[in-house]
């Protein structure tokens, strides 16, 4: 099988690299089946995958230009997009033989499609993420949406990561329901004990500890919200404390929100952090708070679930479709949101209880599901296209 991807762990920009290796640990765990993963190349991957696993970095992928970085960030990753599809069907020669194509979100579409075109083999297309849920239905960039709306288009099975997801196939591409499989994603991968050993029961939450965001801080993740949530929160827990992780286009802004708010003493923005960095921060975070305007599925609060963290998120999220403990609010809704925070911060037994229940309903999560899943999606893909070229030759 043929998988292409644009990143892995350690060199990840969020969720996308770390559920493309769960998936790959999962396939090898389970067996039977052999992958070369397609990947733009990433000098330091320094990562062990199982023996059924290739990682094929392919050259020719370099990052663009500083003219072309000037035109904008679509521009960067769209000639970087083309670069990785003209090395893919470069690299098609030497890969091993394989009967079907499974591609990660828009950036590889464009080499899906041309390898699709090149082999003939059937097209699984796998949405983690789409331009809606990026940039809102105000802000979306058309040439993303146009791609999107291609690959959805040639795919012969579509694999999202929620019923959510699904939900939006249909309503933004119309992609009809029985084209789509839901393949839910899982925490974070333990190659040393595949199969999952059960998680340990949540520890207490730090007295001291703080009340966090991890995230691209752009329009999707909602960070304003935490910034006016927390404004409220302060003013019932006078020493509460706020982290807002990650980087992105509204940093500044927020940076400005927090002073004008009077808040500058009781936040702090660490930037970027890598997956270390998230475990520390979790082991010392009292909530995390995800109040995304739309998150496919959510695998930061699944791994602070799943580190007894009590979580409050955003009724948008596919994680609460097997999460039903979880704490929900609408993510325009800042005083349920503050309140749903108070209520864990003051009531311990209570945060734990909700962090305990969770934790057992994301136990059920694990990768080899998740790849037990996709390969009932090959072998539906499979079957069919076996189908369509008996039909023909009897024609």
């Amino acid at each position: 099988m043929l998988m292409l991807g644009w990143e892995l762990p350690p060199a990840i920009t969020g969720g996308l690299g770390v559920a493309c290796e769960g998936l790959l640990r999962g396939i090898g765990a389970l067996g039977g089946i052999g992958v070369d993963f397609l990947l733009p190349a990433a000098p330091g991957l320094g990562r062990d995958y199982p023996a059924a696993v290739r990682i094929v970095e392919l050259d020719g992928c370099e990052e663009p230009s500083a003219p072309a970085r000037s035109q904008g960030a679509y521009i960067a990753y769209r000639e970087k997009a083309s670069r990785y599809a003209a090395a893919a069907l470069r690299a098609l020669p030497g890969l091993n033989d394989f009967d079907l194509i499974h591609a990660h979100d828009w950036l590889s579409f464009e080499a899906a499609l041309a390898i699709k075109r090149a082999s003939g083999k059937p097209l699984i297309v796998h949405v983690h993420s789409t331009e809606h849920d990026r940039a809102g239905d105000l802000c979306v960039n058309p040439a993303i949406a146009e791609l999107e709306r291609l690959g959805l288009h040639a795919a012969d099975r579509i694999v999202a990561v929620s019923r959510y997801t699904a939900q939006g196939l249909a309503r933004h591409y119309g992609q009809s329901a029985d084209r789509i499989e839901v393949v839910y994603n899982a925490g974070r991968p333990r190659p040393a004990d595949f199969p999952p050993a059960p998680l340990p029961a949540p520890a207490p939450a730090p007295a001291d500890g703080c009340i966090s965001f991890i995230g691209r801080i752009t329009e999707q993740k909602g960070p304003e919200a935490f910034v006016e949530a927390a404004a409220r929160i302060r003013e019932r827990v006078a020493d509460a404390r706020f982290v807002m992780a990650g980087d992105g286009n509204l940093l500044p802004l927020m940076r400005s929100l927090v002073r004008a708010l009077g808040l500058a003493d009781a936040f702090s923005f660490p930037g970027f952090v890598g997956r270390e960095d998230v475990a520390r921060l979790l082991a010392r975070s009292r909530v995390l708070i995800m109040p995304s305007l739309s998150e496919p599925f959510g695998l930061v609060a699944l791994e602070a679930i799943e580190a007894g963290v009590p979580v409050v998120l955003s009724r948008h999220c596919g994680l609460v479709e097997r999460v039903p403990s979880a704490i929900c609010v609408d993510p325009d809704d800042i005083h349920a949101m503050a309140d749903a925070a108070i209520g864990l911060l003051a009531d311990p037994a209570q945060a734990r209880a909700r962090a305990v229940a969770a934790a057992g309903e994301a136990a059920e999560l694990d990768w080899i599901r998740s790849a037990s899943a996709l390969r009932r999606v090959y072998e539906r893909a499979l079957g069919a296209t076996k189908t369509e070229r008996a039909a023909a030759e009897v024609c």
